[in-house]
């Protein structure tokens, strides 16, 4: 969620400059789910904004108001228009990676489908290698990506 969260602001704040703008935000249990106390505040916000929420976690606990299941279930509930949407997608590696899967299947182009990326970035100037994914370096040529440019290195195993 890190990584995306200034985008859910610059999208709640200039809310003409967008279209349709969904949030899923899935996590392991309600207790994992990074921001969970500011999200519950600023939940309602964004949606007076026009933004579609949908959380979901692994594993809920009696408390738990929303979804259950893995982030990629959901997609299909949110009816997204592969052609006119762009996704933005972090968190495990291979959760990012079923993701994508899941996303391409309902027909997301890869060129409008971007992760980010993290590694032990150390020097930030593609020096010590610390970040280096196959030809690329996480400090320096991301650590967003472009789908089609790097799930052939996500397939690589130990890369």
């Amino acid at each position: 969620m890190a990584p995306v969260r200034p985008v859910v602001y610059k999208a709640a704040r200039e809310r003409s400059s967008f279209g349709r703008v969904i949030l899923l935000v899935g996590a392991r249990s309600p207790d994992q789910m990074l921001y969970r106390r500011e999200f519950d505040a600023w939940r309602p916000w964004i949606r007076e904004r026009g933004i579609e929420v949908g959380l979901t976690v692994d594993v809920p606990d009696d408390a738990w108001p929303y979804g259950s299941g893995v982030a990629s279930t959901l997609f299909e509930p949110a009816r997204i228009d592969p052609h006119r949407t762009t996704v933005f997608v972090c968190g495990p590696e291979i959760m990012m990676r079923f993701a994508a899967r899941d996303l391409l299947r309902l027909g997301m182009p890869a060129n409008r489908l971007f992760v980010s990326m993290e590694r032990n970035m150390q020097c930030g100037i593609r020096q010590c290698g610390h970040c280096q994914l196959g030809p690329l370096f996480v400090c320096a040529d991301g650590p967003v990506f472009r789908w089609d440019r790097i799930e052939p290195l996500m397939e690589v195993p130990e890369l």
